[in-house]
């Protein structure tokens, strides 16, 4: 992958560059000191279909299928927390993180293992969890990240810990959460965030992490 690639898959654009600090239309970071010691590279895949979640099912599952064949010691992880603190009741600590996204129909299916952690501050609670998903769990992982914004999918080595991570948790933003990114990058991963507002023509993903797993994935 060299400068910046655009192909098409079907219906679907995948835009990839390996230096997200150069001007591109993937992905851009200036002034960031993640970018001190190590080049970010970044993909996007874009499609322009009318039913959103119909295309983000397709793009994750193209994704998911190639992230498998050629890495097949990692791990996809759906990334969930709490998008505001919590009040400290005993109902929050008895359903924590994912019984109470369950009470608002959000669950995601078919998945292999699970965790979740909680953070305490000023009497408040908030509760981050991942969930070790299949290609199988794919429609509710989409399902899932359209009803709680604060959510990544993040694509692992399969022996790397996720307690640092989900014990320091992460917030929503129009880009990525720094500390989140900063743990992919660390432990060798790609970090995705689904793009695409209720309002626009096009949706999917975008995917940051090394030149090396970007050129793998893209």
């Amino acid at each position: 992958m060299i400068g910046q690639v655009t192909t098409l898959t079907i219906d679907i654009e995948v835009t990839s560059t390996n230096d997200v600090s150069k001007k591109n239309d993937v992905y851009n970071i200036r002034n960031s000191d993640l970018l001190k010691d190590e080049i970010i590279a970044a993909s996007s895949w874009i499609s322009f279909s009318t039913c959103r979640n119909e295309a983000r099912s397709k793009i994750l599952r193209l994704i998911f299928k190639q992230a498998m064949n050629k890495t097949p010691k990692y791990n996809f992880w759906c990334f969930i927390g709490n998008s505001t603190w919590q009040d400290d009741t005993r109902i929050v600590r008895h359903r924590k993180l994912w019984k109470a996204l369950h009470a608002r129909g959000i669950d995601i299916s078919h998945c292999m293992d699970s965790h979740e952690e909680v953070i305490e501050g000023d009497g408040k609670l908030r509760f981050f969890g991942a969930k070790l998903f299949s290609e199988l769990s794919i429609k509710s992982v989409i399902s899932a990240i359209e009803e709680e914004r604060c959510s990544y999918l993040v694509f692992l080595p399969e022996s790397i810990s996720l307690e640092p991570a989900l014990l320091k948790g992460w917030n929503v933003y129009n880009g990525f959460d720094e500390d989140l990114l900063k743990f992919t990058l660390d432990n060798e991963g790609v970090i995705f965030k689904a793009v695409g507002e209720y309002d626009d023509p096009d949706s999917g993903f975008v995917g940051l992490g090394s030149p090396r797993l970007i050129s793998i994935l893209a």
